[in-house]
């Protein structure tokens, strides 16, 4: 696995590369199909934030993208903690796929319980900003009469299955994740429920209001 080191606003001395090399051999040995890591070493200068002016940014790339960042006073602390964070992603992926392969019925398989409509409330929180973008698939769309301005993504994906969109999510470190399911050729969203059980929603094109008033 190839490991890119930058600093930001500061340069990364010789004593903190050697201590994210050797961290990184732990991840290596929990991502053995990661080609390439990026750790950020950043320094806040605002005097406000003195005590987290250290942050720490790791993005570990392979067939899935998965990131973890910690900040604290001093860098090799936020280091501990980024690890800390990546490396418990790491481990619960792997235990999802273990209890996929112990014969449990995928999600396609598994009835929505009666009372799943009453866990609507149960909202998602925000993504992260997504890094690595094509120039021209983020836009900033006015409503007008408002001063609010919705930022529009376009994010471009290949086809996968919902166990694929959950570990997908679960490497992102996020409460849901949107993809084209290959199994049902739809737009579709897994989620995160209670406690490790998940939701996934399809998104089915309705009758346009014209075709509805002439059927």
């Amino acid at each position: 696995m190839d490991i890119a080191i930058v600093g930001r606003h500061t340069k990364v001395s010789e004593d903190m590369r050697q201590k994210i090399f050797e961290k990184m051999e732990k991840v290596e040995a929990l991502a053995p199909r990661a080609t390439r890591a990026d750790v950020h070493v950043v320094h806040e200068r605002n005097p406000k934030h003195a005590n987290d002016r250290e942050r720490v940014e790791i993005t570990v790339r392979g067939r899935g993208v998965v990131r973890a960042e910690a900040a604290a006073e001093d860098r090799f602390v936020a280091l501990d903690g980024a690890m800390q964070k990546l490396v418990e992603q790491l481990r619960k992926l792997h235990e999802r796929k273990a209890h996929r392969h112990q014969g449990k019925a995928g999600l396609h398989t598994v009835p929505a319980p009666a009372g799943d409509a009453a866990d609507s409330d149960e909202r998602a929180s925000s993504v992260e900003a997504w890094e690595g973008a094509p120039e021209g698939s983020h836009r900033e769309i006015p409503i007008d009469g408002t001063p609010i301005v919705i930022r529009s993504k376009t994010h471009a994906a290949a086809p996968m299955s919902v166990a694929d969109a959950l570990d997908q999510m679960e490497l992102v470190g996020h409460d849901f994740f949107l993809f084209h399911d290959a199994d049902t050729g739809l737009a579709s969203a897994v989620y995160r429920r209670r406690g490790w059980t998940y939701g996934v929603i399809h998104l089915e094109q309705g009758a346009s209001e014209e075709s509805r008033e002439t059927a």
